[in-house]
């Protein structure tokens, strides 16, 4: 009866001594085994010297530390990486004098020339993956840097090693901010054409609380265009450079400084580059209003590498395609009279539709004077042409001279002589009764028709017009005579404004060209100017217009006898409302404008004269005044194109000082340059996009109508920094689009040329591209997170610490227990336990039979 609780024990006994043994029981000290550790150091450029090697001792001591405490497998503990652009292993470095300077492969490698702490952390990951099949934790990082990034996704890395559950412990290095030296920028404008003056702009940054001189030194496309010593003051220091564009293409401008050591920390830095675009020189027309008006803004224009063609008025096409070829165009004292209302429409629509340049040089044919009111000129232009009211007006002397000679009798039938007559009444009608005037019919002789006389009112007036209309014809023509017949008699006139208007359709017996020059330039020079009208094709129109020209007037061509009453009236009215203005005075700057940028008002020479005029109501700006207020310069945007005004003359007899101004050519280039339209680059368009150690070249062609050019050969010339080329091929993309990728290893301004040919058909296309200096050698953005925030926000996201010396020297030997040799699997626990369950099984089977009851 006692053997079966006995039986019953032993049983229980046994299963429990083979369930502890299936537990796998060990005997000593259990190791833990941790996942391996992989430490990231910076050795990127950012680092002091003293920096980088700190770094190193401190990840060689710790990386030593964790060699020194081995797992028991084969499988490594730790890696020691550095990182700077590339992440690299530095092998022997691990263990070598961590002062030592790396050997160049290994800096080659590495590249400590940027500091992408995202893209060691992502290597980081990736080795911590590929242990995780010989551990079964996911092991650490610990990251030594300044946590100043050339790249922005260190965070997005960081995040991605949190989610694999990998923690990342963080060493931040403070550095000691040391003063450095750099050029900021440097600008010149974008686009340029051949010939044009510009500035290059440079800005250097003393960061030093102390003066230092450096010297400066600019290039373009590998050539010295200035270098100087200068004195850097702490802070931003601006110098200018100005040069002169030679060749079309791609300018590639560079700046660079150099300092003593101790003043300066990376030289990476001291050098800035910018690129233009220059065009072939532009092509302007001059129209002149009489011949030679434009002679010497024509060799001005071409000193400044400016083509030009000049062509008289009557030459200019009508037709606006016609115009295709001109980039601006200048009207030079032109009257509207002279041109055709077609002619003025076409250079309306040349500002206002094409886009192109118009400059209006003023005269005594132009504005007012040229009667441009209600005309395509005047809606084209900034100003109205109605002159200011003056407090007080001058008397007028106007003398009418008239050929009467055979010739002037009949023209189809209409009487030439009957028509002047009308003219000479009608000017009757506009002067005032206070003004005086005198008409003096000439053939071979001369005859007062009406001695000069106040025109008064009433009875006084109709006798005038009475003696003019009853005047008979005459014989032959003697121009000369009558002219010093009249301009002796109208010097003795006192009104403040004495004006001739000549009315003749034929030739002169007299043909001494000096004579009539001498006879002119006398009555100017006492203030007695003089017009002419020439009557139909047998004038001498040559002459006219250079007797015109001689006595400061205006000159003009009558086609029909119907013209003569027109132009004789409107001379009349002229003399008149003169919006002339003579004297000798100083033009003033309204406000700072581009037109006149390079020019400091005092340096502009004196004027002489100029055409008054009105500025129109809203959107043109004044640049330029008279002393009375009166606009001399001004300028607005018409439509897609810009009009400029000049209200004197670009040389006699307003103007005649500035044509000897030793930067005449630069104002009127500068003028005439501000109105041009960019150059048309064509239908080949290429762009470059920055990427990492690089750019992205695409080069998109559409041919008329939208549709791409495929299947071209393609291929760009790239002009380096240091003056190499290359040549490579582009590869098709996209419909009209052929692109490249380029590794632009040099920092500085790159030319790019490309070259697009299909069957018989080439486009070609140039741009510019500087590749920037590298962001390790520039200071943070103000508006990114680096340093110790950087580092911070690291160890937070993956729940890693910030360490110190003293934390990483207290931290580093994971494991410290002495592990056992590998047991002898006779000597393990769970040996013995089923030993013992397997001799209380035999016990139990004796027990059951009895073997040991007393009977």
């Amino acid at each position: 009866m006692r053997t079966v609780p006995s039986a019953m024990l032993l049983r229980l006994a046994i299963v429990a001594l083979v369930i502890v043994a299936l537990a796998n029981p060990v005997r000593g000290m259990v190791v833990v085994q941790e996942g391996p550790t992989v430490i990231l150091v910076d050795q990127s450029d950012s680092l002091t010297e003293s920096g980088k090697i700190a770094l190193r001792d401190e990840a060689t001591r710790l990386a030593a530390m964790l060699e020194a405490a081995p797992a028991g497998t084969a499988a490594p503990r730790t890696a020691l990486l550095w990182f700077g652009e590339s992440t690299v292993a530095p092998g022997e470095w691990s263990i070598a004098d961590p002062t030592a300077p790396p050997p160049a492969n290994l800096v080659d490698a590495f590249r400590p020339a940027g500091s992408n702490i995202g893209a060691a952390l992502r290597t980081a990951r990736e080795l911590l993956a590929g242990a995780a099949t010989t551990s079964t934790a996911p092991g650490r990082v610990i990251l030594l840097s300044d946590g100043v990034p050339t790249g922005s996704d260190a965070l997005a890395a960081a995040q991605l090693l949190a989610e694999s559950g990998i923690q990342v412990d963080v060493l931040p290095y403070n550095a000691t901010p040391q003063p450095e030296l750099r050029i900021v920028d440097v600008d010149v404008p974008q686009t340029l054409r051949v010939g044009d003056e510009y500035t290059a702009q440079i800005a250097v940054l003393n960061e030093r609380d102390s003066p230092t001189s450096g010297t400066l030194r600019l290039t373009a496309n590998g050539q010295v265009l200035g270098e100087e010593t200068v004195d850097l003051q702490p802070g931003l220091n601006t110098f200018d450079f100005t040069s002169t564009t030679d060749a079309a293409g791609v300018l590639r401008v560079e700046a660079t400084i150099s300092a003593t050591p101790e003043a300066d920390r990376f030289a990476q830095n001291n050098r800035a580059a910018t690129t233009a675009t220059v065009t072939p020189p532009p092509r302007v027309v001059l129209v002149e209003g009489r011949p030679g008006a434009g002679a010497e803004l024509s060799t001005a224009l071409w000193n400044a590498s400016i083509e030009s063609e000049v062509i008289a008025a009557e030459q200019l096409p009508a037709r606006l395609s016609a115009l295709d070829s001109y980039d601006g165009m200048v009207l030079l004292d032109v009257s509207a009279e002279q041109l055709s209302l077609d002619q003025m429409a076409s250079v309306r629509e040349f500002v206002r539709s094409e886009g192109r340049g118009l400059v209006v040089a003023g005269g005594p044919n132009s504005y007012g004077l040229g009667s441009y009111a209600g005309t395509p000129l005047e809606e084209v232009l900034p100003l109205d042409m109605e002159a200011p009211p003056r407090p007080e007006r001058d008397e007028v002397a106007l003398l009418l001279i008239i050929d009467r000679s055979a010739s002037m009798d009949t023209a189809l039938g209409v009487s030439k002589f009957d028509m002047a007559k009308e003219a000479a009444i009608l000017a009757t009608e506009t002067l005032q009764s206070e003004d005086t005037i005198g008409v003096l019919a000439f053939d071979t002789g001369q005859q007062w028709v009406v001695p000069f006389q106040q025109l008064g009112t009433g009875l006084g007036l109709i006798q005038i017009q009475e003696n003019i209309a009853t005047l008979p014809t005459g014989g032959g023509t003697d121009i000369y005579s009558a002219l010093a017949v009249g301009l002796g008699q109208l010097s003795q006139q006192t009104a403040g404004t004495r004006h001739i208007v000549l009315l003749t359709d034929g030739r002169s017996f007299t043909d001494d060209r000096s004579a009539y020059q001498s006879l002119a330039q006398s009555a100017l020079a006492q203030d007695m100017t003089i017009s002419t009208i020439a009557i139909g094709l047998d004038s001498d129109t040559e002459l006219l217009d250079q007797i015109a020209q001689w006595g400061g007037g205006r000159y003009y061509f009558a086609n029909t006898a119907e013209d003569i009453p027109r132009l004789t009236l409107q001379e009349s009215e002229i003399a008149r409302a003169d919006p002339s203005v003579e004297g000798t005075f100083p033009a003033e700057l309204v406000a700072p404008h581009p037109l006149v940028r390079e020019f400091a008002p005092a340096e502009l020479p004196q004027l002489r004269g100029y055409v008054a005029t009105t500025a129109k109501a809203a959107g043109e700006d004044i640049v330029l005044q008279s002393p009375d207020g009166d606009p001399l310069l001004a300028t607005w945007q018409y439509g897609l194109g810009r009009a400029v005004a000049w209200t004197p003359t670009v040389a006699e007899p307003w103007a005649g000082d500035w044509v000897n101004w030793a930067r005449y050519s630069r104002y009127w280039a500068q003028l005439v340059g501000y109105t041009l339209p960019e150059a048309d680059t064509g239908p080949l368009q290429v762009q470059l996009e920055q990427q990492p150690g690089g750019a992205r070249l695409a080069a998109r062609i559409f041919q008329e109508g939208g549709a791409p050019l495929d299947l071209a050969t393609a291929q760009a010339q790239i002009t380096l920094p240091n003056g190499e080329e290359r040549i490579i091929t582009l590869h098709q993309t996209a419909p009209g689009t052929y692109g490249q990728d380029l590794i632009l290893s040099q920092s500085g301004a790159y030319g790019i040329n490309v070259v697009l040919q299909r069957d018989d058909r080439q486009y070609q296309s140039s741009v510019g591209y500087v590749q920037p200096v590298a962001a390790e050698y520039l200071p943070p953005a103000p508006d990114t997170l680096h340093g110790t925030p950087l580092m911070q926000a690291i160890a937070d996201v993956t729940g890693g610490t910030v360490l110190d010396r003293q934390t990483i020297l207290a931290a580093a030997p994971l494991d410290t227990a002495e592990p056992t040799e590998p047991p002898n699997p006779f000597s393990q626990p769970w040996m013995w336990l089923l030993t013992a369950a397997l001799l209380l099984w035999l016990l139990e089977i004796a027990v059951r039979r009895g073997l040991f009851s007393r009977d």
